[in-house]
């Protein structure tokens, strides 16, 4: 167990794995270089032990990102690897869980677990790399596929409506939604901090473009389809606070807005959906900080776990609770 202090602090060499396939200039490496850096924050800084991390991953390009670290880590099934990640914060609230997946992997076979991590608020973090299509096969569109979107599962173009993961962790309750961006790596990191350490379930949804089976028109290539995604696509919170306030509320409401959006305010999750829904009529998904709401207990809190109670430390031997056992039998009888 490696101690790091002032003196000698841990760096990014050393959290750097061998590495996934990933295509040159796919999104997720600039994912995995912002959680370095917190990391790096984490253990230098706010005095977290390295091995207190545990990251999760499912199946995917996504699901690569324990390969590109070194650090506790579990690669799990398709889908599969949020319940982990929750039995895991859940027998061990001393760690600090992370689970990393793909719009496929989190918002499809994964779904159901993903919103009743919402529902229970289990005190872990999922960062989603969202590219709108199935990578690892070849590019099918995935659930957020965006409506008109060619790909060779639908070359005549996309006729469902996306799904909304901002939208349905809101919707749930999750303590902390937000989106960030591959491309920028300090607000990404920024984004990812805020997340783990707010205390809840917490949704980072990143649009990590794939450079290889993502197109669109006129926007080809690892770098133009980042251009795509910046000039056509995304919006920023704070920018759609400002810009569609005279679409999305009445004059009367209005006059008691603050200058700035605030993520924190009791209404946060309100606005925040109004404002999605406003920008998606212009064929925009919301990006940046939508929403910090603690005040749900979590689950560990309602199940009486702490970090002084941890189930995954409790003595659970026959002759430990032998008569305990005996009480219990009695009582069902």
């Amino acid at each position: 167990m490696a101690v790091y202090t002032p003196e000698k602090p841990l760096t990014a060499a050393e959290i750097t794995g061998p590495g996934a396939w990933w295509c040159s200039g796919c999104g997720d490496f600039g994912v995995t270089a912002a959680f370095k850096d917190v990391l790096v924050t984490l253990v230098n800084e706010l005095g977290v032990p390295l091995e207190r991390v545990f990251v999760m991953s499912g199946i995917g390009c996504s699901s690569k990102e324990p390969e590109m670290l070194r650090l506790n880590a579990y690669h799990g099934q398709h889908g599969r690897s949020i319940p982990v990640a929750m039995g895991v914060a859940l027998a061990n609230p001393n760690l600090v869980v992370v689970d990393f997946g793909g719009d496929g992997d989190s918002y499809a076979i994964g779904m159901e677990h993903f919103v009743h991590a919402c529902i229970k608020n289990v005190n872990m973090t999922l960062i989603v790399m969202n590219n709108q299509v199935y990578g690892l096969t070849r590019g099918q569109a995935s659930p957020t596929g965006h409506l008109g979107l060619k790909t060779s599962s639908t070359p005549e173009g996309k006729k469902v409506r996306p799904v909304n993961p901002l939208k349905l962790a809101i919707a749930a309750g999750a303590a902390f939604v937000g989106r960030g961006v591959s491309w920028k790596k300090k607000e990404l990191a920024e984004l990812m901090l805020r997340a783990i350490q707010t205390k809840g379930f917490s949704l980072l949804d990143v649009f990590s473009p794939c450079v290889t089976y993502h197109r669109e028109p006129g926007y080809r290539g690892s770098g133009a389809i980042v251009d795509w995604y910046r000039l056509n696509y995304v919006l920023d919170i704070q920018e759609a606070w400002r810009e569609m306030r005279d679409q999305v509320f009445s004059e009367e409401e209005r006059a008691h807005l603050p200058s700035d959006y605030d993520p924190t305010s009791p209404d946060a999750a309100l606005y925040a959906l109004r404002l999605i829904e406003e920008a998606a009529k212009m064929g925009r998904e919301v990006t940046g900080l939508l929403l910090v709401n603690e005040s749900a207990p979590t689950l560990e809190e309602a199940l009486g776990v702490s970090p002084e109670r941890a189930p995954a430390l409790a003595d659970i031997s026959v002759e430990g609770n032998l008569e305990r056992y005996r009480k219990l039998l009695a009582e069902l009888r």
